[in-house]
């Protein structure tokens, strides 16, 4: 190994190492909002499976059940502590950097796989669900692995059937991890069908593959058929229609971190993909499947939209991150070394810029429990509701708030919302969303005066006193 190769894995290594930190750095900043307490409590280990399915499928749909599924048993190894599962995240994340790099180098044997090591080791965005106990970075690391198991089987030699046969076993199992985690993986799996057509002359190379696909479609179905049919029978979503705005920008504000970094990576990424279209649209490029990739992944959820309805949000098509970020360090390494170094340049020294002050100048954007807490226990008088009418949601609230990881925490008693009070003081959290953000409305306890009100981000905390 030449000097050359040892300065290159230096430099990835650095690069994986600052990917870690970004994410492993304020985990926790942001307490848990409503969706990963769901999670939290469908994931509880105390629970055995039938009830952890009951509470999955009878109260969320069946959405994230794999994920949920993953962490129950990742908090019976540690604790159940909803700070650890942001650990769990990070370090799945964190494996997404390597891969992305194994995907790069796969697909163009340059040093471009450094720079798409550097911008997802920067990208705010995985970062960001990197903190978030959702399974999208989990959804997002399966879709690496399934498009570097597809690449390696249609590199294969014909002569390596026994390894060939193991490798379709495991994409066949991650493209089923990958769909039973969001029903949008399946954009993935489409858009590799339609990068076979290259090798429709080629059926031998095809042939296991194609059967593949089609073993995968027939067993997602049978496993997944009732929350499939009950997924295409919704008529109504929460998903609003996608503004005219969305066909300027395509979401590339919410994946860069700003409007600036959106249009300099959607300008850049057109004018390279103009610029090197003969690569592009070349027969078996896997540039090509990676374009096929990004305009799947916009496609389909609109037409979907069109015909029935709004299914388009940035978050479900996480993926689309892997063809934006390769072809950009890909195509870069393609032009002329003035043109080459001037890109590099300016996408890295923005890319940082922005990761700072992302990282560095952060505010929060989820309700802020352990700020209400800490109030509470600094003037601990009495016991504590949670204030809403929704009673799943209120469990939900109630859980989280009794496994935070400040033993200060541990001791507070709660009482059920409708319970007649016999005591002098107590204090009632609100968590603003859960009231239509009104915290008068639900009260119901109207022989009891305020005396102390705190308001946090999404959180309002009272004080109240009994009337004498």
């Amino acid at each position: 190994m030449n000097i050359s190769n040892y300065k290159n894995y230096l430099i990835f290594l650095i690069l994986f190492g600052a990917g870690i930190f970004y994410r492993a750095y304020n985990a926790n900043f942001e307490d848990y909002w409503l969706d990963e307490i769901f999670g939290f409590w469908v994931s509880d280990p105390k629970l055995n499976l039938e009830q952890t399915l009951d509470r999955s499928f009878n109260t969320g749909g069946g959405q994230n059940l794999l994920f949920d599924f993953i962490l129950r048993y990742f908090y019976s190894l540690f604790d159940y502590v909803p700070e650890y599962g942001r650990y769990f995240t990070v370090v799945i994340s964190s494996l997404s950097i390597p891969l992305l790099a194994i995907l790069s180098y796969q697909i163009d044997k340059s040093k471009s796989y450094l720079l798409s090591t550097f911008l997802i080791s920067h990208s705010w965005y995985l970062i960001s669900y990197a903190q978030e106990v959702r399974s999208y970075s989990f959804g997002y690391l399966l879709s690496l692995v399934s498009l570097i198991l597809f690449i390696y089987l249609l590199k294969i030699e014909r002569e390596k059937l026994l390894i060939k046969y193991f490798f379709l076993i495991l994409s066949l199992l991650i493209n089923l991890l990958g769909l039973v985690n969001h029903i949008f993986f399946s954009i993935m799996i489409v858009a590799q069908f339609i990068f076979l057509l290259n090798f429709s002359n080629n059926k031998d190379k095809i042939k296991l593959l194609v059967i593949n696909f089609i073993a995968l479609g027939f067993i997602y179905i049978i496993l997944m058929y009732p929350f499939l049919i009950k997924s295409l029978s919704f008529n109504s979503f929460w998903i609003p229609q996608v503004k005219i705005s969305f066909f300027i920008d395509y979401f590339f504000p919410r994946f860069f971190g700003s409007k600036i970094m959106g249009f300099l990576y959607l300008l850049t990424l057109i004018f390279l993909i103009i610029n090197s279209k003969k690569m592009i649209f070349k027969s078996k490029s896997f540039n090509q499947l990676l374009f096929i990739i990004l305009i799947s992944a916009y496609i389909f959820p609109l037409i979907y939209g069109l015909i029935k309805i709004p299914i388009l949000i940035d978050r479900y098509i996480i993926f689309v991150i892997t063809p934006i970020l390769l072809l950009v360090s890909i195509l870069i390494f393609k032009q002329s070394i003035k043109l080459k170094f001037f890109l590099i340049i300016i996408i890295c020294s923005a890319t940082f810029i922005n990761n700072y002050i992302e990282l560095f100048e952060r505010k929060n954007s989820k309700p802020e429990f352990n700020k209400s807490l800490h109030a509470i226990f600094k003037n601990p008088k009495g016991k504590i509701q949670i204030l809403t009418d929704d009673e799943n949601a209120r469990e939900w609230v109630l859980n989280y708030l009794k496994n935070v990881q400040y033993s200060k925490y541990q001791n507070f008693e709660y009482f059920d919302y409708k319970a007649t009070i016999n005591q002098e003081f107590f204090w009632s959290i609100c968590y603003l969303p859960l009231n239509s953000f009104n915290c008068e409305k639900n009260l119901i306890n109207t022989n009891y005066n305020k005396i102390i009100s705190k308001e946090y981000f999404l959180i309002q905390t009272t004080l109240f006193k009994k009337k004498e």
